[in-house]
């Protein structure tokens, strides 16, 4: 019989999907990057939605001289069956809605997805997260769980082939750090469990991935994603997080005003 971890990360990993790209120094050489994040839909539009700081990394990344290419949404653990391939996307800084202020602890980026984009993710098994499935960190729930790709397990061949490892990682609420200062007021916080099985030794590059909270109903186990991993206290193994809710309650009253100046109405923009 299937395991309850296993069912329950096969339904996360229908929202998750990774961006990755390879980054060219000046020098000539040539790193991969995987960046982690999940796809929400605000009807009739599907987000790509990670941290913020990944965007502004990029920008500054490319004022010191250094090149992207090869930008991928990898939605391979919702089920993608076309051998291993990812979507292939444009990375548009214009097309990026972002919110992000490190003195304030505001970390949101999201991507309107193209229909192009949307079809070929929902051909490869992906799922978005509707509103139904929203929720908030002061909720009462059983579990927090955080899905991300860490840094730490990322492989690229050097010619086309990157390879790495999605986990689900165990959270529990706690108080705010005492560095944390205004930050405070736009960020929630968790211990992360201690790993005898070294899976999850370092979470650097799990930034952007999403925190679901779990509550028992009725006998039967519901989950909301309830937030946006952000960063994180390495000494006390203490993750940031930005609340999922009100950024999602912005993205939904932006594309209504979008719909309503363009007078759009059942259909992707």
């Amino acid at each position: 019989m299937e395991s309850l971890t296993a069912r329950v990360f096969r339904s996360f990993i229908r929202h998750f999907v990774s961006l990755s790209c390879i980054q060219r120094a000046p020098s000539g050489e040539e790193r991969s990057f995987v960046f982690s994040g999940f796809v929400v839909a605000v009807e009739p539009q599907w987000l790509f939605v990670t941290a913020g700081h990944i965007v502004k990394e990029v920008r500054q990344a490319l004022s010191s001289g250094y090149t992207f290419d090869r930008w991928r949404l990898d939605d391979q653990t919702a089920g993608n069956a076309f051998r291993g391939f990812a979507v292939p996307i444009a990375f548009d800084f214009d097309e990026w809605l972002v919110v992000e202020d490190d003195a304030l602890g505001l970390d949101y980026a999201a991507l309107p997805l193209r229909d192009l984009y949307r079809r070929a993710l929902a051909a490869g098994g992906l799922q978005p997260l509707t509103s139904s499935t929203w929720g908030d960190h002061v909720s009462e729930h059983d579990h927090w769980l955080l899905v991300g790709i860490p840094k730490e397990s990322v492989i690229f061949d050097g010619i086309r082939t990157i390879a790495a490892r999605v986990v689900m990682a165990p959270l529990s609420p706690c108080e705010d750090p005492m560095e944390a200062g205004k930050k405070a007021a736009n960020q929630f916080y968790a211990k992360l469990h201690d790993d005898e099985d070294g899976i999850v030794v370092d979470i650097n590059g799990m930034s952007g991935g999403p925190i679901f909270g779990l509550k028992y109903v009725d006998g039967k186990l519901k989950y909301q994603v309830i937030g946006v991993q952000s960063g994180w206290y390495q000494s006390k193994r203490i993750i940031t997080a930005c609340p999922f809710s009100s950024f999602g309650q912005a993205l939904r009253n932006l594309i209504e005003e979008v719909k309503q100046s363009l007078g759009i109405s059942g259909k992707t923009y």
